[in-house]
């Protein structure tokens, strides 16, 4: 592309705009700046409490959580409504969070009962019978927590070491995984105590060949051993010296307040539930390690550690931060870097599709040598790449800073190990090989997963919708795109400009689930004869140029309002790669992005709560 195509730079000139816009709203009330801590409190504050507070068997409590909730909704709808900022991501996420808090608290508090169903895999000491001699306990050594800093990453401690043999290491988290093959967990998983007994008869002991493969390749060391007896006599002496194990920790109302909180915290920062019975379906599988004659196997044993539907973990740190790193940060960096300078150069992502007409500003010759089709087309590309891109590069820190950056791996403990922190999305695979459906329910990510399924479960449990019904899958379908819609329109109304069209995205989050319904109807019911004698390749195409065509047709009403919301002004990057090689335009080649205007500003309201750092 010629330099003279790109040289002019409007992105700067309406940041700057938009922001004096903001300062200007702050000033006469009509806007009010995202302040930390007041705008999280009925996210991370009110509903943990509320949580902490043993209501199993206090009915009053119980029925209190009315009360919660509909404070909880005003206070999010008035964030919604009246709240924004200076940081282009942020005005667009305060509408976003506001959204959230509501969903996600009426999916804690009315669409499920986690004081009554769920339970987290938890690590404790582990029991010993009374009367067991204290020769043994004096035996014992290694760290007196899991999570000791010389060995963060083990999870099982044993004692003598010459007992363990050389399987010393192989009860940490940090072990060979087992291929990964099958699918993954299922959603409400009841967790059950995962001990295995092996066969028994007279004079003889016996392992099965499905457990002895487990064993094998989840301890190597035990292939050793010639025999059962022998695999048998060592995991039993392995087992006495174990000193922690893995079990369901259901609400624990009789613990300290202390537990109560860290049990409330995790539910109500786990939106995908990893490590809960509540995971989502198209993770992992989240479950007790086995336990063989009395010794409990690591957590590589709990397999597979990539579902079905592409989703993958790991439980070595290292290669944690090496995937992490090479895989999904720097690529997704160098992408928003380059989608940063390439879609700020065209007034649409800066102004919405009707730049010209209200601003007056024309496309740059580049762009308006284009056919229409071909403009279209491109803007789809880019905004997608760019969400996708920035979403990798946001979810990957983000697991970075939960595993690695002091001291939130000392809080969290073994919630910030890599057994926790899925991968970001599935498979593409899924979108070749069930299409729309694959792309919004397998390959897109699932963060709200969780939340939105919520209310569809409860009607199901209720015994509104039968199981697996047309109504059923109609009814998840419709409930899950609405919600959506209503996070993106709510991040939409929130944003400095006052020309966002906030009912839009909501058409667009339709549209997909229509769509969805119609390919599924077409692949079963009208061309299924046809469609299942085709090849493989064939049918994957077909999938592909369906989900291609329709995100294309109907992306408009999403994408063109991601213009209107500046939500394309943000600089997601410190350090700009691409300006420092001379892309982009001439007149805004800085290298360093991140400006005064960029980073949280401390706000003084009238009373000490209206105070905070606005972000």
């Amino acid at each position: 592309m010629a330099q003279q195509d790109i040289n002019t730079d409007i992105a700067s000139t309406y940041r700057e705009i938009y922001r004096a816009k903001f300062q200007e709203d702050v000033q006469t009330g009509v806007k009010k700046p995202f302040l930390v801590p007041l705008y999280l409190i009925t996210y991370w504050v009110i509903p943990i409490i509320y949580l902490t507070i043993p209501h199993k068997n206090r009915p009053w409590v119980y029925r209190a959580r009315w009360l919660v909730l509909a404070f909880t909704v005003a206070f999010n709808f008035h964030i919604i409504l009246h709240v924004s900022s200076h940081n282009f991501a942020s005005a667009y996420g305060a509408g976003l969070i506001g959204a959230w808090g509501i969903v996600w608290n009426f999916a804690l508090l009315v669409w499920t009962k986690p004081q009554w169903e769920a339970k987290r895999v938890e690590i404790r000491r582990k029991k010993r019978p009374q009367g067991a001699q204290s020769t043994q306990d004096n035996r014992l050594r290694g760290p007196s927590s899991p999570f000791s800093s010389q060995n963060d990453h083990t999870a099982q401690s044993n004692g003598n070491s010459n007992a363990q043999g050389g399987s010393r290491n192989a009860t940490g988290l940090e072990l060979n995984g087992y291929k990964p093959s099958g699918n993954g967990s299922a959603h409400n998983r009841k967790g059950g105590n995962n001990t295995v007994n092996s066969r028994t008869t007279p004079g003889h002991t016996e392992l099965s060949e499905e457990l002895r493969k487990l064993l094998f390749e989840t301890v190597p060391s035990f292939r050793k051993y010639q025999n059962d007896d022998e695999i048998l006599a060592e995991l039993k002496k392995l087992g006495e010296n174990q000193e922690f194990e893995y079990y369901w920790q259901e609400y624990p109302a009789d613990a300290s307040l202390w537990t109560r909180l860290d049990w409330a915290f995790d539910i109500a920062n786990s939106f995908r539930m990893t490590g809960w019975n509540w995971a989502i379906p198209c993770l992992p599988p989240y479950d007790l390690p086995p336990t063989i004659n009395g010794y409990q196997l690591p957590l590589s044993a709990v397999v597979p550690h990539r579902s079905k539907q592409g989703y993958t973990r790991r439980l070595s740190r290292k290669s944690f931060f090496l995937t992490r790193l090479f895989r999904d940060i720097i690529p997704g960096y160098l992408i928003v870097d380059f989608c940063a300078v390439h879609m700020t150069a065209d007034p649409y992502f800066v102004l919405g599709p009707e730049h010209h007409h209200h601003a007056g500003v024309p496309l740059p010759p580049h762009l308006a040598s284009l056919s229409p089709v071909a403009l279209s087309a491109q803007r789809a590309f880019f905004s997608f790449l760019g969400v996708i891109s920035a979403l990798q590069l946001v979810f990957a820190f983000g697991s970075l800073a939960l595993a690695f950056l002091p001291p939130i791996p000392q809080i969290l403990r073994f919630r910030s190990h890599p057994w926790h922190l899925p991968s970001f999305s599935g498979s593409f695979v899924e979108v070749l090989d069930r299409g729309l459906p694959g792309f919004w329910g397998g390959w897109w990510h699932q963060t709200f997963r969780f939340g939105f399924a919520a209310p569809s479960r409860w009607l199901e449990r209720q015994g509104y919708v039968r199981s697996g019904s047309p109504a059923h899958r109609l009814v998840a379908f419709a409930l899950a795109f609405v919600q959506s819609g209503f996070l993106h329109a709510s991040g939409s109304y929130s944003t400095v400009p006052r020309h966002s069209k906030w009912w839009l995205p909501p058409l667009f989050f339709a549209l997909a689930g229509i769509g969805s319904s119609l390919q599924t109807w077409l692949a079963r019911r009208v061309f299924g004869g046809l469609i299942r004698r085709l090849p493989r390749w064939v049918r994957r195409l077909g999938n592909l140029v369906f989900v291609l065509g329709w995100m294309w047709l109907t992306s408009w009403a999403l994408i063109d309002d991601f213009g209107r919301c500046g939500l394309w002004l943000f600089e997601p990057v410190p350090v700009s790669v691409f300006r420092w090689l001379g892309y982009g335009p001439t007149q805004d080649r800085r290298v360093w992005r991140y400006e005064r205007d960029f980073w949280p500003k401390w706000y003084s309201g009238k009373h000490w709560w209206n105070s905070g750092l606005g972000v």
